[in-house]
């Protein structure tokens, strides 16, 4: 998906009212290397692709199915999140979530690629470097 089109069908109608939007980019997970020893191939249907927008009063989730259309979508706000982990890579940069209920989400977010992905920009990057908690 295009990234004009994920922020005109996905993104800014789930904003809510008085919410500012920083930034979104694309991110992908993507399972243990343990996982396509044991099940070969089949790995590739484990990695799911996510649109994040990141806003002045949270993050939104957008999953996407295996085929690019748009799934589910979550909304976590700042308090929810205890820390936010932004490490620094090449080609992508790897994010670490932990959310107050014990759980974790790990993604790769995009810093480099073809123009129609959305990737993670400068702006974005401080603001979550912002609210990172090492």
């Amino acid at each position: 998906m295009k990234k004009e089109k994920a922020r005109d069908e996905l993104i800014i109608p789930k904003l809510q009212s008085g919410e500012e939007l920083i930034g979104f980019f694309q991110a992908q997970y993507t399972p243990s290397w343990g996982w396509y020893f044991l099940i070969g191939p089949l790995f590739a249907f484990a990695i799911r692709i996510y649109f994040v927008a990141v806003t002045d009063k949270g993050i939104h989730y957008h999953k996407l199915t295996f085929f690019g259309k748009p799934d589910t979508s979550n909304y976590f706000t700042w308090n929810e999140i205890e820390k936010v982990k932004l490490s620094k890579g090449l080609l992508q940069a790897p994010l670490k979530f932990t959310f107050s209920n014990g759980r974790k989400l790990k993604l790769k977010a995009q810093l480099k690629g073809m123009e129609k992905i959305a990737k993670l920009d400068d702006r974005t990057k401080e603001y979550l470097f912002s609210k990172s908690v090492v």
